[in-house]
């Protein structure tokens, strides 16, 4: 077993600014901006809000003991350009 300690997976919804803000291009903004070190995008998906918007659902993996814990996830998207808001939704611990 790795001393370095856990892996959780964190889910982050993110809001756009609207509905000619492209997902396509947050999610690339997104993956360009998460230090690789830290934070793993395994999974994505969109999630219906309300008259046609969609927000963008990511699942990101990151080491448990991070400090500040989703903080800094949570900030580093919210940065990106088309991104109204973006909140982390739950996270869970991975056990394999």
């Amino acid at each position: 077993m790795s001393s370095k300690g856990g892996k959780v997976i964190a889910v982050v919804k993110v809001f756009p600014e609207g509905d000619e803000v492209s997902l396509d291009d947050i999610l690339n903004q997104i993956n360009q901006k998460l230090p690789k070190d830290k934070y793993s995008i395994v999974k994505t998906d969109t999630e219906p809000i309300a008259f046609g918007l969609k927000a963008l659902v990511l699942f990101v993996q990151m080491p448990e003991e991070l400090e500040g814990g989703t903080d800094e996830l949570e900030s580093l998207i919210n940065e990106i350009s088309g991104v109204a808001h973006a909140e982390v939704e739950s996270v869970s611990r991975l056990s394999f």
